[in-house]
């Protein structure tokens, strides 16, 4: 995340003001102290131009035109404060307009009390378990083969209500205007 910042030319004041993540926090997300949570890690990403894959290692190889990835290979970001693991399923594919996490909700999952928004576009497809979204003040409840596909500017938020792990594939779009 450093390196994205520096390469932007700011500050951790100019970063805290553009994605509105405290100025510590930064510090300490940069500094390996803490993992953001998904709404700051959004937060960071969306400010910086960049997907969340800013936030997983990628041992700083060159990005391939496709790429396989193999199931004990993938790179994995923990979110303890959430209760939730992401495991990049695009591996070292050149940077786009998609990113795609395997999200693994341990019990009592959740992205927040409070809503997100981010630019672009966001599709869940609950593989295993149930969850439940909130998209602008309306509930929809998933179940094992559903999907919700919605704009992520609109105000979200999610929450395992499961009493047991649930997995999703979430799939992300970079931002684009319509």
């Amino acid at each position: 995340m450093r390196a994205l910042r520096l390469e932007h030319g700011w500050s951790l004041t100019e970063l805290a003001a553009a994605s509105g993540v405290p100025f510590s926090t930064i510090s300490k997300i940069e500094n390996g102290h803490v993992n953001p949570s998904l709404v700051h890690a959004i937060n960071l990403a969306s400010a910086l131009e960049a997907n969340l894959g800013f936030l997983v290692e990628r041992d700083g190889r060159t990005p391939a035109r496709f790429s396989v990835v193999r199931n004990r290979q993938r790179a994995r970001l923990d979110l303890p404060g959430m209760a939730l693991a992401l495991q990049d399923l695009h591996g070292d594919f050149a940077p786009g307009v998609l990113e795609a996490r395997l999200g693994i909700l341990a019990p009592g999952a959740q992205s927040g009390d409070e809503t997100m928004t981010h630019p672009g576009e966001e599709i869940c497809h609950v593989l295993e378990g149930a969850i439940g979204y909130e998209i602008d003040g309306e509930r929809f409840d998933l179940g094992p083969g559903d999907t919700i596909h919605f704009r992520s500017i609109s105000p979200h938020r999610w929450l395992n209500t499961e009493q047991g792990t649930t997995r999703v594939l979430w799939v992300f779009s970079e931002g684009l205007s319509f």
